[in-house]
């Protein structure tokens, strides 16, 4: 017999990665006395393909019964 114990995965926690991106933004803020540029379109982007890069990784993954 042989005790195996169930892998458990991490999975992300979506409001802590939203917190923490957002606390990095206000930290680059403050560092450079507001002169920090930062434009909504290019974070929207980037979201995008961040979301369709995870999207493609997902869909060609192995599925283990």
């Amino acid at each position: 017999m042989t005790d195996q114990q169930p892998v458990m995965r991490r999975r992300i926690d979506p409001l802590s990665l939203l917190f923490g991106l957002g606390g990095g933004l206000m930290a680059a803020y403050v560092l450079t006395n507001g002169t920090f540029w930062f434009d909504f379109r290019w974070a929207l982007g980037g979201t995008a393909i961040v979301v369709g890069l995870v999207l493609l990784t997902n869909s060609l993954r192995r599925k283990s019964r």
